[in-house]
């Protein structure tokens, strides 16, 4: 299903057409290190190069069967397929329909105009905030059979949320990453944002908040293609008790996850505690208010002379000194330190905005 082989032992690559070159190189430079039952796919990540992970069957289905049963999932279930196979938010939705055996909906094709007529008989599915806006913009309204709309691979605005909720969006916040295959932790109902740590991962909170994770469904090993293929054990990513020493920063509280966002992402300014998911909340509801979502990014850079600067990035061309005046009011006291005006935004294949 999805040219996706189940049974097969040898190790299959996921990855986007554009990547279909460099397979022979990855599975010669990967050949000695015994990959069998495994799939070796490319991360939705901002980093540079080429980078991807290995994932063991065995973590995969591990993930899976954590999130049916977070969802109390059954046979009689349906799943939206609406995210590519070769970025672990879809491969882990065909997994975990396979241990139900859930029928699969095809939905990959986005078209926010047919999409809801496409998914009318689904139970669930999971999509990116890009996604849900172009529905919110629309005035979509769900599909009655849906229960559960996951929202991941990027930042979900409150805002945002609120407003797919009052089209009947049962939208569910989650935060998974490409080396716990998929989903770490995420909400029951779409009414509680309070997200739960799937149980088959253990957490640390380290130095400056870094989450470190120690997981049943951990990767195997993590590749980066520059010049030359670079290859590194997950093991000797993780510190002496196995806990892998993840990039981003978290809060752990009674059960309760938090992510604060990337290691760098904060800093402080005349003693005030500047985090970049704050700002992007913040930007986003003013931005989905004015009809301008996407149209504008914050992006915080290293500086010389300060150590790190906050840098407004905006695709808007013609004065657009109001709207920022407006949103340095609502940031106050953090202040913005650069405006840069771009033709486009890089982003991935999931819509994570690189950086510029």
């Amino acid at each position: 299903m999805f040219n996706i082989d189940f049974n097969k032992t040898e190790p299959q690559i996921i990855c986007h057409p554009q990547y279909q070159e460099l397979v022979p190189t990855i599975l010669k430079g990967l050949a000695s290190y015994q990959l069998e039952n495994h799939f070796i796919l490319f991360s939705s990540g901002t980093t540079g190069g080429v980078k991807g992970y290995a994932v063991s069957k065995d973590a995969l289905f591990a993930n899976a069967k954590a999130s049916n049963d977070h969802f109390k999932l059954t046979s009689e279930d349906v799943w939206a397929l609406s995210l590519p196979v070769y970025h672990i938010g879809g491969l882990s939705v065909v997994a975990r329909a396979h241990l139900l055996g859930n029928k699969i909906i095809d939905a990959r094709h986005w078209n926010p105009e047919t999409w809801p007529e496409t998914i009318k008989d689904a139970t669930i599915t999971t999509i990116v905030p890009t996604q849900l806006y172009d529905l919110v913009k629309r005035g979509t309204q769900a599909p009655q059979k849906l229960k559960f709309i996951i929202v991941g691979g990027d930042f979900l605005s409150s805002k945002l949320k609120e407003e797919a909720m009052k089209l009947g969006w049962p939208v569910i916040r989650t935060f998974g990453m490409s080396e716990v295959c998929s989903q770490l932790a995420s909400a029951k109902q779409p009414e509680n944002d309070e997200i739960e740590l799937f149980p088959i991962h253990q957490i640390k909170i380290g130095d400056e908040n870094r989450l470190l994770v120690k997981s049943e469904a951990l990767f195997t090993l993590q590749f980066i293609l520059t010049d030359k293929l670079q290859v590194t054990l997950a093991r000797d990513l993780c510190d002496e008790e196995m806990f892998y020493k993840t990039n981003d920063q978290a809060q752990f509280n009674e059960g309760h996850f938090k992510h604060l966002g990337r290691l760098g992402d904060e800093y402080k300014v005349a003693g005030h505690l500047v985090n970049l998911l704050q700002l992007k909340n913040t930007l986003s509801s003013l931005l989905i208010e004015k009809d301008l979502f996407g149209q504008m990014e914050f992006q915080i850079e290293d500086d010389e002379r300060k150590g790190k600067k906050l840098v407004l990035l905006t695709l808007l061309k013609n004065n657009p000194e109001a709207l920022i005046k407006e949103i340095s009011h609502e940031i106050a006291p953090v202040k913005i330190d650069e405006v840069r005006i771009l033709e486009s935004f890089e982003r991935t294949h999931l819509g994570k905005l690189k950086k510029q």
